[in-house]
């Protein structure tokens, strides 16, 4: 009896371990008593794109998908997404081609650990990398960055992860790092606590609109042969312009770092819900534009951002409507 006992506990154990070990999936989408389906997304710091456009795209969707719930979760970013989606705490979240190109290889920031339950949805926009000052600060030039203070995003955010890589690429040693909100950044730079903020958002970025209401900046190009060592080690970020007229005194175009950005979901989520998600997604872009403008690149054309297979729901979509889907977009 002792032994049969000792057996039973030992099993319970196993069954108990097993069943911790499997948090790693996303629980199913909670479905209430009404029938209607909820949903969490992450997206990243109010006020930011992430905030701005997925609030508007969840408010469509709730027309647009009947019986469809979708709350909305700020976070620090997309690596915070791909982890809370991992740790089952939300089905969807939105994420750079960068940070999802590493989370599904299992190499740089994911060290090891590959996210393949989050698979792509649609792109939305390129954001750009704002590096910026006073007007007044004498700082012209990345390299007037030596030792000097600067201000990022939170870790786990794109910029509070990118930036340090960045200037590593260039050699540059700071003197010290805020890790900030949007607002933070700006509010530490009109302080004078740092003299350098770093932000990666949608153009415009309303905060840099905000901050040039009280203060004359300055936006910090990028040259040619700097751009081209970020990205030899960065394969997954990209380059472009922050457009010239957007910002008081920037009339020329302003050469930058860019990241491609796009909607993600669980694997385990319902084929037909993500079926009609995209399609609903797609069908009423205009609706969603009118939150936020930067919703214009929800378009096929932009499927080359992705940097992790399509959701089966997805695919069924897009082959649907005609698009030739890469193979790379298409789970083994």
């Amino acid at each position: 009896m002792k032994r049969l006992f000792a057996l039973l506990l030992a099993l319970l154990m196993v069954l108990s371990l097993v069943a911790c070990g499997s948090k790693q999936e996303a629980p199913a989408a909670e479905t209430t008593t009404s029938g209607t389906t909820r949903l969490v997304l992450g997206t990243s710091t109010t006020g930011s794109t992430y905030y701005i456009l997925g609030t508007g795209w969840a408010d469509v969707m709730k027309t647009a998908v009947p019986g469809v719930e979708i709350s909305i979760e700020a976070t620090p970013g997309g690596i915070t997404n791909m982890q809370s989606m991992r740790a089952g705490d939300m089905q969807l979240g939105m994420t750079t081609s960068w940070l999802a190109g590493d989370g599904w290889a299992g190499t740089s920031w994911a060290d090891g650990t590959k996210y393949d339950n989050c698979l792509s949805l649609f792109p939305t926009h390129t954001s750009v990398l704002y590096i910026f000052t006073l007007a007044d600060s004498g700082i012209n030039s990345i390299m007037d960055l030596e030792g000097k203070a600067i201000g990022t995003g939170a870790l786990g955010s794109t910029s509070g992860d990118a930036v340090p890589l960045l200037l590593e690429a260039l050699g540059i040693t700071v003197k010290s790092t805020a890790n900030l909100s949007s607002t933070g950044i700006c509010d530490a730079l009109k302080d004078g606590t740092i003299d350098v903020g770093f932000g990666v958002t949608g153009v415009p970025a309303s905060w840099m609109l905000d901050l040039e209401t009280s203060k004359d900046i300055k936006i910090i190009p990028l040259s040619d042969s700097e751009i081209s060592t970020i990205l030899a080690a960065q394969p997954y970020w990209s380059s472009g312009v922050i457009p010239g007229g957007v910002y008081k005194n920037h009339d020329e175009d302003t050469p930058c770092i860019t990241f491609g950005n796009f909607f993600v979901a669980n694997k385990d989520l319902d084929t037909e819900l993500v079926y009609n998600l995209v399609k609903a997604t797609y069908e009423n872009k205009a609706e969603i534009e009118k939150v936020d403008k930067n919703a214009a690149g929800i378009d096929v054309a932009n499927l080359d951002c992705l940097t992790m297979p399509l959701h089966p729901g997805a695919l069924k979509y897009y082959e649907e409507i005609g698009v030739d889907i890469p193979d790379n977009l298409k789970l083994n």
